[in-house]
């Protein structure tokens, strides 16, 4: 069994407004400018098995950090910027999304991880060599400025 850590960044906006529940979480305020997260999965597209999500951020606030990453074998084009109501297109390449409840402050940032319950791990099954991911927030989260995600998926080999 081989196991994939695959991991994707971004910067959000310089500003720190609350987000508000099913808000997008993103690079960019304009819908036009925002750039999803892409997740290079190798030269053979197939099936592998998503089996938990780190999230890591550069600010240490983790009041009401409580997010989702949506994922597509598409690139997805969001109807909003950061900080407006997630939407997007591609609903038929949408794969699934991944709920985080809480995360940890440290020192120098904050870190949370979704695990899959064993035997419900998200087996993703694509065309593509890449897949794409959104977040979301879940809660009235107040985000530090200029703010680094950082996105991480672990996987099991494909079968």
């Amino acid at each position: 069994m081989q196991v994939g850590n695959i991991s994707a960044s971004f910067t959000r906006p310089a500003d720190t407004t609350q987000y508000s529940i099913g808000d997008l979480i993103a690079n960019s305020t304009t819908a036009a400018s925002v750039v999803p997260m892409s997740f290079p999965i190798g030269n053979t597209p197939g099936q592998f098995r998503l089996t938990r999500v780190r999230i890591f951020k550069s600010g240490t606030g983790v009041t009401a950090a409580n997010l989702r990453l949506h994922l597509y074998d598409a690139l997805p084009t969001p109807a909003n910027g950061d900080n407006a109501a997630w939407s997007t297109d591609q609903s038929a390449h949408w794969l699934g999304n991944i709920d985080m409840a809480s995360m940890l402050a440290f020192t120098d940032g904050a870190a949370g991880t979704a695990s899959a319950v064993a035997g419900s791990e998200l087996i993703i099954r694509t065309s593509s060599k890449t897949i794409y991911g959104l977040l979301a927030n879940l809660s009235t989260y107040t985000p530090a400025s200029a703010e680094v995600f950082t996105v991480v998926l672990e996987t099991l080999d494909s079968y």
